[in-house]
């Protein structure tokens, strides 16, 4: 049986997010891998998309896991990130990811992003919107309509 985890412990970094590109390319995702934005400068590793979805994917490929505080600073960085790629993008909402290769103890930050680890991404992929836990997704603030100024009389 294929194991993603065990196979993620063998990879670089880089392959981790190749493996996390071809496991949303095979349940019909579009993606982009190293995504940038100049202004702010910032990257999300893989954003996956398909329809009115739109996954921006943190890829963490490292040998242990991490204190709750640094995973909480994770998620706000990556919070972040997907508020600027919105900014930037003709799509209306996101969800923000934090991929691992390995199974962490939380599973959601307070933030609502969750943790997932590679070989639970086909679970999360195709039910995340059916979970009874909170799960954060960033949505484009809708532009208010300006007030009409009134001409003064000189």
């Amino acid at each position: 049986m294929f194991d993603p985890e065990s196979l993620s412990a063998a990879l670089t970094w880089q392959e981790f997010e190749g493996l996390a590109e071809n496991a949303f390319q095979s349940l019909g995702y579009s993606t982009s891998k190293n995504f940038r934005v100049k202004s702010p400068r910032t990257e999300i590793d893989l954003l996956a998309w398909q329809r009115d979805v739109v996954f921006g994917v943190d890829c963490k490929h490292w040998k242990r896991t991490v204190g709750y505080s640094t995973m909480n600073k994770i998620g706000e960085k990556q919070i972040a990130r997907c508020k600027t790629y919105l900014q930037n993008s003709s799509c209306s909402k996101i969800v923000p990811v934090i991929l691992t290769w390995h199974d962490e103890n939380l599973h959601i930050l307070n933030s609502g992003v969750p943790i997932v680890p590679i070989n639970k991404i086909s679970d999360f992929v195709l039910n995340w919107e059916s979970s009874p836990l909170k799960i954060c997704s960033v949505e484009k603030r809708k532009k208010r309509p300006r007030k009409a100024r009134s001409l003064k009389k000189v």
